[in-house]
């Protein structure tokens, strides 16, 4: 498993635990810590979207790689022709 999954993974379920548990302090005191839910949201979506742009960087990457291939295997072809 690769470790992005694994921290998406983790970050769900840690998540789900911390909105059940909002909701228990709400049902106890009225009232939840608003900062306390403002940084944890704000921390996870930044770190889904660090996630994100790694991603999307390594396919450029790989995408870049793949056409320096092609053409590689283009010229070799074009000079066999010849």
């Amino acid at each position: 498993m690769k470790t992005s999954n694994l921290i998406l993974i983790l970050i769900g379920i840690l998540t789900v635990a911390f909105t059940i548990e909002m909701i228990y302090i709400f049902r106890t005191q009225y009232s939840i810590p608003d900062t306390l839910v403002t940084c944890w949201f704000t921390s996870v979506v930044g770190e889904c979207g660090v996630l994100g742009w790694i991603k999307t960087s390594k396919v450029r990457h790989q995408d870049h790689d793949w056409e320096i291939e092609a053409y590689e295997r283009y010229k070799k072809d074009e000079d066999k022709n010849k």
